[in-house]
């Protein structure tokens, strides 16, 4: 049996193909080093939903335009997060260089860390204010501890200059919009709660960057899966047969499936290759569904 995709699913993966077309504009964008009103560089804000591909296609859209870029991860410390920018304006005190911020659930976890963040977004200054003890950076002599002790500032902790950095921040948080806040106070009688504030915060972040949010309905995040699997030998193990099998899986199964990110399609190309035909979808439905 021929394995085919129809009319509908060729028209999911264009629709999935104009917004990843848009993400890798917007990495693009950030690569071009553009300066804002007051000469600083412009924050990245990529919004979308987990599994999508937004940190691996933002570092392959900064990497073609040739320019220095580093990933670091937001899922860490205030510390180490701020270690981690040290190192990298130690070894590139001057030139310019792009700074993906892949996953920021950490750094935008509460009111303390927004506003550090939000400070380093409106100012491109990140300034970690509590004193610092140099054994927990690193060993004498190490990287990380030469780039804090450079950067020591006395009675604050340390400060890292990030006017040469243009951040893009890819994150499945989406940030809150100017007057999200005031309608959790009014639902709230007219008070402030924890909830109100954060959304203050996040608003405040949002003023700061340039937005991309990438909403994707079903069929959108289906037909980037189908991209990924299809041009972009996301699944270099199977056959064009053996990919529609995975894809039209997806499709059909799609609202029962426990995961729908680029990694699960790897995940069934090795059940589709390994188990008999005959059990391959019971297979696929046994790890697979809810």
């Amino acid at each position: 049996m021929k394995h085919t995709l129809s009319s509908k699913q060729k028209a999911a993966i264009e629709a999935g193909r104009v917004k990843r077309n848009r993400l890798i504009r917007a990495a693009k964008m950030a690569a071009s080093m553009e300066k804002d009103e007051k000469g600083l560089p412009i924050t990245y804000y990529i919004y979308g939903p987990s599994g999508i591909g937004k940190t691996w296609w933002s570092e392959a859209a900064v990497k073609e335009t040739g320019v220095i870029y580093r990933t670091v991860s937001g899922n860490v410390t205030m510390f180490a997060f701020a270690v981690q920018l040290a190192v990298i304006k130690y070894m590139f005190p001057e030139k310019p260089v792009v700074i993906i911020i892949d996953d920021c659930d950490e750094v935008l976890k509460d009111s303390k860390s927004i506003n550090q963040m939000k400070e380093l977004f409106g100012k491109h200054v990140y300034t970690h204010n509590t004193a610092v003890k140099l054994g927990q950076v690193g060993e004498e002599g190490s990287l990380e501890r030469e780039a804090v002790e450079s950067m020591l500032v006395e009675g604050v902790g340390f400060q890292v200059d990030c006017s040469n950095f243009t951040f893009i921040v890819t994150s499945n948080i989406r940030l809150s919009y100017d007057d999200d806040a005031e309608k959790i106070v009014n639902n709230n009688n007219g008070l402030d709660n924890n909830k109100s504030i954060r959304s203050r915060h996040l608003s405040a972040i949002r003023g700061r960057c340039e937005v991309k949010d990438l909403d994707m309905i079903m069929e959108e995040k289906w037909g980037n899966l189908a991209l990924v699997t299809l041009e972009d030998d996301g699944c270099p193990t199977c056959e064009e047969q053996e990919k529609i099998f995975i894809l039209n899986y997806i499709w059909n199964n799609w609202n029962n499936l426990k995961e729908t990110s680029v990694r699960t399609v790897s995940k069934m190309a090795r059940i589709v290759k390994f188990e008999d035909p005959e059990n391959v979808v019971d297979a696929l439905d046994a790890d697979f569904l809810k």
